[in-house]
């Protein structure tokens, strides 16, 4: 792999960073983010995710780095966590064993994943969860990942407060009702609401396509994936067509049917391939990251330039990606939001959005493939060039 560093001058981008700007009209306050224990106890925080996924991993791993240097925990040595890793379990049970007080405790027991749950049985998984947390009052916070376990917990009528991250589009998905702020009394989510639209734009003004393809799950879940929504909202504005073809997400496979997915996805390409002149990659979780490259064969046979959602697809064998490498600022938003609303705020009057400095990945073997040729100014300004693993 080859990494360089440079600036993003190449690719003009409008959104960057946006923090906690004040109300027009309003004085600025600055939040105190000093430690303070829950009469005299520390906060109990329950985790709940909706599968094993990187971006999860990589969002607790920064937020608690964020609380740390917060003075809200007091170590973070041997943290066990390595770039990529999908596995949350294991952070959790690391700080649960952890002697935190007196500020925060993470409750051993109340780590919730619906991975393995059959999708029919999500909501009565949801209920138990719900009456375990937020019923029995034993925990004061709950953080959620993921979209699916967003939606069936922040739906129902909370007594205590809900943050929600790591979501494909919470206010799409119906976790929350507006992007500034969420609507809701116990609900908070990071918003990034033009992210993919960021995504889309550069695609077209790199390639000035005509016809996009996009593959989808045709439910809540599928379509916040998808971006969907943003995608055909940039297409009537650029002025491209769309054309699209439905795959279930991979759970929705049983176990034993697990490698249909693949052979499904590649076939939903192949029917797109003819019909296209690029294709954006939306999020399929699940998916074996080693069959991207089979999956995506018709299109690079056909030299048809794909950009992924996800960066680490990328590698997998997507073109490009404009995507989040570092994670230490929306941790850093996180955290800051989860003191707020721990010190008494309302989850509903924390703002929500926090947008990442774009980072524009390509795969140089795949521009080989299908004869892309790089401007020397994309070149210049990509933070990160990768090659197909060997």
């Amino acid at each position: 792999m080859l990494g360089i560093c440079t600036s993003f001058s190449s690719v003009a981008v409008a959104q960057t960073a946006v923090t906690q700007a004040p109300t027009a009209g309003q004085p600025a306050a600055t939040p105190d983010y000093t430690p303070v224990d829950h009469a005299g106890k520390p906060w109990r925080i329950a985790y709940i995710e909706t599968r094993p996924f990187a971006n999860y991993t990589a969002t607790l791993v920064n937020m608690t780095t964020a609380l740390h240097q917060m003075g809200w925990i007091k170590s973070i040595d041997d943290l066990p966590y390595k770039k990529g890793q999908v596995d949350s379990k294991v952070i959790w049970d690391w700080l649960a064993q952890q002697e935190n007080g007196p500020y925060l405790k993470f409750m051993a027991d109340d780590f919730f994943t619906f991975d393995n749950v059959k999708k029919e049985k999500f909501d009565g998984y949801a209920d138990s969860i719900y009456e375990r947390l937020d019923r029995s009052k034993e925990v004061d916070l709950i953080l959620i990942m993921g979209t699916e376990a967003a939606e069936r917990i922040a739906s129902r009528p909370l007594s205590i407060p809900v943050m929600s991250m790591s979501t494909s589009n919470a206010m799409q998905a119906g976790i929350v009702q507006g992007a500034e702020f969420s609507g809701k009394d116990q609900v908070w989510a990071h918003m990034d609401p033009y992210r993919y639209k960021r995504q889309i734009d550069i695609f077209y003004d790199i390639f000035k396509f005509k016809t996009l393809g996009v593959v989808y799950d045709d439910d809540t879940a599928g379509r916040s994936y998808a971006a969907i929504y943003d995608v055909l909202e940039v297409a009537t504005e650029r002025q491209f067509k769309v054309v699209i073809e439905n795959v279930s997400q991979p759970q929705k496979y049983s176990a034993q049917n697990k490698k249909k997915f693949a052979t499904d996805l590649e076939a939903a390409f192949a029917r797109l391939a003819p019909k296209v002149d690029a294709v954006y990659l939306g999020l399929f979780i699940g998916n074996n990251p080693a069959d991207l490259a089979k999956e995506l064969s018709p299109l690079t046979q056909r030299k048809i330039p794909v950009f992924a959602q996800q960066s680490n697809d990328v590698a997998g064998g997507a073109l490009m990606s404009l995507a989040r490498q570092n994670f230490a600022g929306v941790g850093r938003f996180n955290a800051r939001a989860m003191v707020r609303i721990l010190k008494g705020e309302s989850p509903a009057k924390v703002r929500q959005i926090y947008e990442n400095s774009p980072n524009i990945i390509i795969n140089l073997d795949v521009a080989k493939e299908i004869a892309y040729r790089p401007r020397f100014d994309l070149l210049l300004g990509a933070d990160q060039l990768v090659k197909a693993p060997k």
